[in-house]
């Protein structure tokens, strides 16, 4: 099945590892879809997105269309002639004219119908979700509501932040969007209707929900520290300037962590292992005791 015309369409280092595993692998990629370059940084340099620099790399074609409702992006898309798409963190709405085309297949990152939408890794983390996961699913007109063609389920431990997390998932979905598309019209067929039970929604994330405060519960603020690192970074207020803790975990033996940065909560102690106070660079938690918590 490697000979059929197959679309990208993604825009961050998740989607990465999915392309990457195709065009290794030998896959007709035809054309790769991304987000179109933003301004970045001090001097607003104008960046592509990771992927769209990797397609361009080999000689893939590349299109960053704002939209795609209006004619002209609906006839490009049709004239490629795709016999499947593959969907990644892509970041735009597809409209059910190009749905309604060919079979749009999804590869995301929890375990359906559990965390349907934007940022299912970080939410599974926040909520202390035990496991998660990668489902592929047959996309349709509602957030993440298609049918499901398989499931494969992660433990989440302790120490993963998110950016560990969505590495491990990155990989998975890889090789599972690999067996899907061997095998295309098979996985088609099997796909299953998504039960209602047990949805819910994974909202973007924002810097507003990255704060925390030093008198919330322990448990929420590693989940929530964990759920950050490293960007947007988890952060809280300390005599009145702003902190971020990139990485953080509960205080299980007191004789272990004499001295570490400890944080006294409501359920129990939490050490700050890794923190960045405004405007300096991250440093570890005893360093900031040593350095900014002198007696």
């Amino acid at each position: 099945m490697k000979n059929k015309r197959v679309v990208f369409m993604g825009s961050t280092e998740f989607s990465l590892a999915s392309l990457k595993k195709l065009y290794e692998d030998g896959f007709n990629i035809v054309a790769v879809y991304s987000r179109e370059p933003k301004p970045v940084g001090r001097h607003y340099k104008l960046t592509k997105t990771i992927v769209h620099e990797f397609a361009e790399s080999k000689n893939i074609p590349v299109y960053t269309p704002k939209t795609f409702r209006d004619e002209n992006q609906l006839k490009i898309f049709a004239d490629l002639k795709a016999d499947v798409v593959v969907v990644s963190a892509y970041g735009l709405i597809i409209p059910q004219d190009l749905l309604d085309l060919v079979p749009f297949i999804n590869i995301h990152g929890s375990l359906l119908p559990r965390w349907r939408g934007a940022a299912p890794i970080q939410r599974a983390i926040l909520a202390g979700d035990e496991e998660t996961g990668i489902s592929i699913m047959k996309m349709d007109a509602g957030l993440d509501t298609g049918d499901v063609i398989s499931v494969k389920s992660v433990k989440i431990s302790e120490e993963m932040n998110y950016q560990q997390l969505s590495e491990v998932l990155a990989r998975l979905g890889a090789e599972m969007i690999e067996e899907t598309l061997l095998s295309l019209d098979e996985s088609l067929k099997k796909a299953i209707k998504q039960s209602e039970e047990g949805a819910c929604y994974a909202h973007k994330i924002d810097k507003k929900v990255a704060k925390f405060e030093l008198s919330d519960s322990a448990a929420e603020i590693v989940r929530k520290v964990k759920a950050f690192a490293p960007a947007p970074g988890a952060w809280t207020e300390l005599s009145g300037k702003r902190l971020k803790v990139l990485d953080a975990s509960l205080v299980k033996n007191g004789k272990d962590c004499e001295d570490d940065l400890v944080f006294e909560s409501t359920d129990g102690s939490w050490i700050a292992k890794i923190v960045q106070p405004e405007g300096k660079k991250p440093m570890t938690g005893r360093d900031f005791r040593r350095g900014y918590l002198r007696k």
